[in-house]
């Protein structure tokens, strides 16, 4: 059994994240991010009928079906807040069941890997490790995440101090329109909000206090 530093408890919330193998970016189109987007809601749920691929191939009027079939199925993990970068990936997790949010990751990982190699004619790993996690301690900590989840677009030249723009994470959600319905849980972070403009605001005043390294991908690799 692998030995993990940091044990992942049913109920708790984790700061979990990865990046691709030589830092590569592992989406390369719109339609890789929209798989990875897909893998996500597919995966949040647990006993599932099928791997996600099967689903993906079925016909459209029986994917529709089983897509409302699914949304029955037991959730497994809380999503809090998300982000997709061309190199890695950020989440804030909760798992709801035991070793929910290590199932969770581990079909996501395993789903876009398999999908990005056939896809790009490629073999072997995709991205750098099983995955990351830092345990969330209290809300200051959550807090403090989520706005450096949600400015990590920052280094991306077109969305240096707009990343509330930037499609593939979860910031836009809490100040804008929530476009993922139940796939994302917004309560313990807007808890602490009266309104989305003071959650912005919030995230952009701690652009100068968070610093990259407080979470350093090598400090909390799980094996």
């Amino acid at each position: 059994m692998p030995f993990r530093k940091i044990p992942i408890v049913i109920g708790e919330i984790y700061h979990i994240f990865n990046r691709s193998v030589a830092r590569q970016p592992i989406f390369l189109t719109i339609k890789d991010f929209n798989r990875a987007i897909e893998c996500i809601k597919f995966y949040q749920h647990g006993n599932l009928p099928m791997r996600f691929s099967h689903y993906n191939r079925l016909p459209k009027e029986q994917k529709n079906r089983m897509s409302k079939q699914i949304q029955s199925y037991p959730q497994i993990v809380e999503i809090l807040s998300f982000c997709l970068i061309p190199n890695h990936v950020h989440f804030l997790l909760k798992g709801l069941t035991e070793k929910g949010a290590i199932q969770f990751m581990s079909n996501f990982q395993n789903s876009y890997a398999k999908y990005f190699n056939l896809k790009y004619e490629r073999r072997g790993h995709v991205f750098e490790s099983k995955f990351n996690a830092k345990h969330i301690v209290d809300d200051n900590y959550l807090l403090r995440v989520s706005s450096y989840i949600h400015l990590n677009p920052k280094d991306l030249r077109a969305y240096k101090r707009k990343e509330q723009d930037y499609p593939w994470s979860t910031f836009q959600d809490y100040v804008k329109e929530n476009r993922w319905g139940k796939l994302l849980c917004t309560n313990p972070i807007n808890d602490h909000f009266s309104n989305p403009r003071e959650h912005y605001n919030f995230v952009s005043g701690a652009r100068s206090d968070i610093i990259d390294s407080e979470f350093d991908f090598k400090r909390t690799r799980l094996t």
